[in-house]
């Protein structure tokens, strides 16, 4: 093969997850190619040159946060654009995003203090008060697991809730970090809420270093 444009893929991927997985959002599937372009004229390209430069390269972008992030704030806000271009055009009225706020999305890593080694199995939890906080996106998980695949990195795009949110100039979230071998560790985060309009925002947390208990040899991470 000669080139190819590889984010063709995965923003055509992620465009048919969210329209597949949303029924309100039937009314707009024809729209589908409209919004795969909105989102491709946004976003850097990234060329690849063989079969095996797109599975590895697909597979390595499975990983970079931030790209999946920018990619699903801009389809959403296609979305929302689609489906009130559609409704003025014809008079129909269709479900569309009428929230008002919108949180960033929060990026971090986590690592063995002394090695700076992954740590495998470990369970990364986003909280808001006392309760696991709710994420924007169903496919994303609550706690997060990390994995070696994942190189340590874990994400949250948490949901803001009108009821509990609403008037904070700043939302507060802790993060707590579990695993049997580990001593546990929790860390605050403060975030600012934005208007719908502002996509692609997101927030980096800052490098996490857990301790292992006494008496854990270190051994087991580099299995």
């Amino acid at each position: 093969m000669e080139y190819f444009n590889l984010m063709e893929l995965v923003v055509r991927d992620t465009v048919d997850e969210i329209l597949s997985r949303d029924e309100s959002l039937k009314n707009i599937k024809f729209h589908r190619n409209d919004i795969i372009a909105y989102v491709l004229n946004r976003i850097a390209p990234r060329y690849v040159t063989s079969e095996r430069g797109i599975i590895h390269a697909r597979i390595e972008s499975r990983f970079k946060f931030q790209e999946r992030s920018d990619i699903l704030f801009l389809a959403y806000e296609a979305i929302d654009l689609f489906l009130k271009r559609r409704g003025s055009e014809t008079g129909a009225v269709y479900p569309a995003d009428t929230r008002t706020n919108l949180l960033p999305y929060l990026i971090g890593e986590v690592l063995e203090e002394s090695t700076l080694s992954i740590v495998p199995d470990l369970k990364v939890t986003l909280m808001y008060g006392d309760s696991p906080a709710r994420l924007m996106e169903e496919g994303w998980k609550n706690p997060y697991e990390i994995t070696k695949a994942t190189k340590g990195y874990y994400h949250f795009w948490p949901e803001f809730d009108d009821a509990l949110m609403s008037g904070k100039d700043m939302i507060e979230f802790k993060i707590v970090f579990s695993h049997e071998k580990f001593q546990e560790r929790t860390i605050s985060v403060s975030v600012k809420p934005a208007a719908s309009a502002e996509t692609g925002k997101a927030v980096s947390v800052p490098l996490v270093l857990l301790k292992l208990k006494k008496g854990i040899n270190a051994d087991f991470l580099h299995n």
